[in-house]
């Protein structure tokens, strides 16, 4: 059943997590995250971020003799950061795992983000286990 009001990506793309996070950021009007997955960080395809209306950096360039001035947005640090590893292993890596299952779903009515996966490390576990709720 589709439902109007949410938007589902069920897989793990890692190419398209950029495009994901723009579309599934959540923000108020006055404050504003980008859809980043908790354990991420920038590498060139994620960019975590967090913004805040009013806040801005202004600089000056000179272009063919002319100085132009510009805002951008500045962001904010990364009130996401999570990280966790399973015995002493290896920090978890989205991106050096097996994905088993993987679902994102942005509820826009309720302006709620989800993402759920379940994933084996190289030593055979699953995280979270196959028993977990979803």
């Amino acid at each position: 059943m589709t439902e109007p009001w949410v938007v589902r990506y069920d897989g793990y793309e890692p190419e398209d997590e950029g495009r994901r996070e723009s579309l599934c950021t959540v923000g108020n009007g006055y404050f504003a995250t980008r859809g980043a997955a908790a354990e991420s960080s920038p590498d060139g395809v994620r960019y975590p971020g967090t913004y805040a209306a009013g806040v801005y950096n202004r600089l000056q360039d000179r272009i063919e003799g002319r100085t132009v001035e510009n805002e951008s947005l500045v962001n904010l640090p990364n009130w996401l950061a999570t990280r966790f590893r399973i015995d002493g292993g290896p920090w978890f890596d989205i991106d050096r795992t097996e994905i088993l299952e993987y679902h994102q779903e942005l509820d826009l009515r309720r302006a709620v983000l989800t993402r759920r996966f379940r994933a084996r490390d190289d030593a055979g576990r699953t995280t979270p286990s196959p028993n977990a709720a979803w």
